[in-house]
């Protein structure tokens, strides 16, 4: 007897049902603003919080892009950070960007972003910087979700404060940009579950050397280090070899043996620069030219690497 089988026909009416069964109930539970943003960055569900902070109702938002609320400065950036989600295969990330209120009135608002690749779709928590009422919600505005480590909004908030105490002082400061090698290959071959908890093992290597509060993580596989009061390049030299040699290591991660390596670029204040943005431009442009001489590796500015330096 030959048996014969009617092809699945999957209830797709069902299954998006079920889909905005649990958008409802995770925005319904977080006490912040929460979004879901379409992957072309469209608001395609807001909770109640939004309209007390930025005076938007839920019909106002709906199908609106992100893009036409952000501050024309801020978007570059912001855009960056979001789309490493995609391109750099990691699965949260944190940005901060002024957002155009209804009272024409911009306010920073600190976002926490997830990419789903099952719903194709960011879901989002969001808090008002300017109007956190304690402690604890200023610290977790200026924390990156994943890893527990400083966001791009602490960076750009605390680091120009210790800039001008270390130019009081006298004292040199350097901003080193790290970029991880091979990164998205072990996301590719083992998953994001896998790659997410290597980005925590190597933020634990970091603050084994430097300060917590000295080590930011801008998203994706992107970190910064800050590194205060530094007596000379030789100094910085030294710091940078041992960390390298620690993320050199390979880590277990659910029975894996995981291995990375890392770009870094380093900018020297008040040798390369007496802000922020001039220091983190240098360190990139350095870490990108490692990068280009074949990677895992650290340089200063001007290419001078680390045989020069000592």
């Amino acid at each position: 007897m030959v048996h014969t089988f009617s092809a699945y026909d999957p209830d797709w009416e069902l299954a998006e049902r079920m889909l905005q069964m649990e958008r409802y109930a995770w925005l319904s539970l977080t006490h912040d603003m929460g979004t879901v943003l379409s992957i072309d960055g469209r608001f395609d569900d807001v909770n109640t919080q939004w309209e007390a902070v930025t005076g938007y109702d839920e019909c106002e938002l709906l199908g609106s892009y992100l893009v036409e609320f952000m501050h024309f400065d801020d978007r570059e950036r912001a855009l960056a950070d979001w789309q490493s989600l995609i391109t750099a295969d990691v699965s949260t990330t944190s940005v901060a960007f002024r957002f155009l209120c209804k009272d024409g009135e911009y306010k920073r608002l600190s976002w926490n972003l997830m990419y789903s690749p099952e719903h194709e779709c960011f879901f989002c928590t969001v808090k008002d910087v300017n109007e956190s009422l304690s402690d604890m919600a200023i610290q977790y505005a200026y924390k990156d979700v994943l890893t527990g480590l400083g966001n791009r909004l602490f960076l750009m908030d605390a680091v120009p404060a210790w800039i001008e105490e270390a130019h009081r002082g006298g004292a040199q400061l350097a901003v080193c940009f790290l970029d991880l090698d091979g990164f998205k290959l072990v996301n590719d071959t083992y998953g994001h579950k896998v790659g997410d908890l290597l980005l925590k093992k190597v933020a634990e290597k970091l603050t084994r050397s430097v300060p917590r509060d000295c080590v930011v993580r801008l998203g994706g596989d992107e970190f910064v280090i800050v590194l205060r009061d530094v007596a000379s390049r030789e100094a910085v030299t030294h710091l940078l070899q041992e960390l390298m040699q620690s993320i050199n290591t390979a880590v277990c991660i659910e029975g894996q043996d995981c291995s990375v390596g890392v770009s870094v670029g380093v900018g020297m204040f008040p040798e390369d620069g007496a802000s922020l943005e001039e220091l983190v431009q240098v360190a990139d442009e350095a870490m990108y030219d490692v990068k280009r001489e074949g990677k895992n590796d650290f340089a200063f500015r001007r290419k001078l690497s680390k045989e020069n330096a000592a």
